[in-house]
């Protein structure tokens, strides 16, 4: 049985409205779950309401899964996307904690029972929230993480011209 993704918004701890989706596992209580708050590459992409099997293969395990379209994504305009320039650290890890804490908020999640997990920059954002928030997830899995952005600039090939350009003015340089 595969488990509906349900559309959600809640507010971040600076107050900007969130988007994301939340699966929750079929035929079971949707209380004190286990969480997996699973992150989208890109940053500049976003979640969507297609089927994955990855999500459906939590749910069916049991897991709520949390997918935030934390600032920085795209589809929602260029002011949501531009408040993601410069806070890759930042507020874009706040916003995927704050998605935690609506969840556990709502009872749907044990809060001792929390993970986080992404690849590219997913990934990344994985082992950002890991090592500046060791408190907030039990776990991190980082798949093709991004780990030093200093390197990654440093030893972007000559033809992503344009995408030098966009990375220094989303992340920064140096």
């Amino acid at each position: 049985t595969l488990a509906p993704k349900r559309p959600v918004t809640f507010r971040a701890s600076d107050g900007m409205p969130l988007h994301g989706y939340l699966t929750l596992p079929a035929g079971r209580p949707a209380r004190q779950l286990p969480l997996v708050v699973m992150v989208h590459g890109g940053p500049w992409t976003r979640d969507t309401a297609d089927l994955e099997f990855p999500v459906q293969g939590l749910a069916d395990r049991g897991y709520a899964v949390l997918q935030v379209n934390f600032r920085g994504s795209t589809a929602y305009g260029k002011d949501y996307q531009n408040a993601g320039n410069l806070e890759w650290g930042g507020k874009v890890i706040q916003d995927l904690i704050d998605g935690k804490n609506w969840t556990v908020a709502r009872g749907y999640v044990d809060p001792g029972r929390t993970a986080i997990m992404g690849g590219s920059f997913g990934g990344y954002a994985c082992l950002a929230a890991m090592a500046f928030h060791p408190l907030e997830f039990k776990c991190g899995i980082a798949i093709s993480a991004m780990s030093d952005t200093n390197l990654f600039l440093a030893s972007m090939p000559p033809q992503w011209t344009v995408s030098r350009a966009r990375f220094e003015t989303r992340m920064g340089k140096d």
